[in-house]
């Protein structure tokens, strides 16, 4: 009997949750100012599928979108992303090659445990829900979409760099953990396999710029 998606979903948040935790306690000591910023990310999708599909190829394609990162102690952080995510991969079909387009609406929720004030390693769910699905060699169907699951879950592991003024850069890979396939009377399974690329920035306000140590007199 397999086990139900949803459920497989709930123990990895749950484990998640208490790694964070547990790092948190331990690493919170330090009583310098912490401060949550916003801003937005955008980069290069390196995307393809891996499963039962044969001889398909990776998609150069894109992502943009908002970010949070709010703090959990000095070293673990949390980001949270809402991004357009343009994914999809190429096959070849009796000589043409044949373009699909899978795009998503993605909400990470990312781990961040930072070495220092700049370099982190980040890990945490993907949720994906599909916009729209189309492909270059015919007219897209209803039938191509509905063959393709609405909901698409991952795991993210990866690293970033960010600086002082709010620049970083992350470097990821989105291990699919679903079937992103959903076809009547075909037992197809084929999972997201996306690397990412991007650029992002988190903004300071007046009010939750970090504050500079006091100088004794």
């Amino acid at each position: 009997m397999s086990v139900p998606l949803y459920y497989f979903m709930k123990k990895i948040a749950f484990l998640f949750l208490i790694f964070f935790g547990f790092l948190s306690a331990v690493y919170a000591q330090d009583d310098t100012p912490l401060y949550t910023r916003a801003g937005f990310k955008t980069g290069l999708n390196y995307a393809n599928i891996t499963g039962d599909a044969e001889g398909t190829d990776a998609r150069i394609r894109m992502h943009l979108g908002a970010v949070i990162e709010f703090p959990i102690s000095q070293q673990i952080y949390i980001q949270t992303e809402v991004l357009y995510s343009a994914q999809g991969y190429t096959i070849d079909q009796n000589g043409t090659e044949n373009k699909i387009s899978l795009n998503y609406l993605t909400l990470p929720v990312i781990g961040k445990f930072y070495f220092g004030d700049h370099f982190s390693l980040e890990t945490g769910p993907r949720f994906a829900t599909l916009a729209n699905a189309t492909e270059s060699a015919d007219d897209t169907t209803d039938e191509f979409f509905d063959s393709f699951n609405n909901f698409d879950f991952g795991w993210v592991v990866g690293a970033g760099y960010k600086f002082e003024s709010g620049l970083f850069f992350q470097l990821h890979y989105n291990i699919g953990l679903s079937n992103i396939n959903d076809i009547d009377g075909l037992d197809i399974t084929n999972n997201t396999a996306l690397g990412q690329l991007s650029v992002g920035y988190l903004f300071k306000t007046k009010n939750n710029r970090r504050q500079e140590p006091a100088v004794d007199q």
